[in-house]
């Protein structure tokens, strides 16, 4: 999912970039914390933040706390 995330990711609306976060956090969780493409998800997830529906951004907290990858600007968005 990442690679097609690579691949196709300017082209995902909210709900695909939350879907992401949590397939690679149920199905990959930590050993993707190191992976580069999670920094990339992270900051197109910030900057979409203010378009996910409750669903979609308790998807993406959960997701990403899974892999313990820590974005504090994207948590920070989430807070808000």
């Amino acid at each position: 999912i990442l690679t097609l995330f690579a691949n196709e990711g300017h082209r995902f609306e909210a709900r695909n970039l939350a879907t992401t976060v949590h397939r690679v956090g149920k199905f990959g969780g930590r050993r993707f914390r190191s992976d580069r493409r999670l920094q990339s998800l992270a900051e197109m997830c910030g900057r979409r933040v203010v378009k996910y529906n409750a669903m979609e951004l308790s998807n993406v907290a959960w997701g990403f706390a899974k892999t313990e990858f820590i974005d504090r600007r994207l948590f920070r968005a989430i807070a808000r």
